[in-house]
């Protein structure tokens, strides 16, 4: 028994961060409009360098909120099954990693979003079988490609309004991460 709530204690911190985005989501409808402007990451600005820490807490609405909790859900429970409790403090990096390489090469706009840490958990997933060279981290990576693959498209400058850089070094930062598990 105290297996399994211990295998269930290492979803908590996936799932109350899915709580705070949407917990300030409301806030920012209800209460008060957050500056986006002023909260997103701005590259290559200083006063852009704390969007690093609260970019990923800010949606443009409610799809874009809904998708990203979709896909934090869909990768980070895999995630959370493979790494357990420290799948917190790997997502932390994923998340200041690819942020800072979004600050320092990102083109210049305001970026927004989970994204970055969604990508990075896909690349993760994606080259653990590759770097692990295990079988069962081959099935997930295998399972990752051939159901969520198309998500690479992702990382092509595809939308002025979608900040394919924050996937690009999404991507970039968890498949470094799954090749430092090796």
């Amino acid at each position: 028994m105290q297996v399994v709530r211990d295998y269930f204690n290492n979803f908590k911190p996936l799932l109350i961060f899915i709580a705070i985005l949407w917990g300030v989501y409301a806030i920012s409808v209800i209460f008060m409009p957050l500056n986006i402007q002023q909260y997103g990451l701005q590259p290559r600005k200083i006063s852009g360098l704390i969007g690093i820490a609260t970019s990923p807490f800010l949606h443009a609405g409610i799809s874009h909120l809904m998708a990203n909790t979709v896909g934090l859900l869909t990768f980070g429970v895999i995630f959370t099954a493979i790494e357990g409790k420290s799948s917190f403090l790997l997502m932390l990096e994923i998340v200041v990693l690819q942020g800072i390489l979004l600050w320092m090469f990102g083109r210049s706009a305001n970026h927004i979003g989970t994204s970055g840490l969604i990508f990075g958990l896909f690349g993760y997933l994606l080259f653990l079988g590759y770097f692990q060279r295990k079988f069962r981290y081959i099935l997930v990576s295998l399972f990752v490609l051939f159901s969520y693959g198309s998500m690479v498209f992702g990382v092509l400058p595809a939308s002025p309004h979608i900040s394919w850089e924050g996937h690009l070094f999404g991507l970039f930062v968890g498949g470094a991460e799954a090749k430092m598990k090796s």
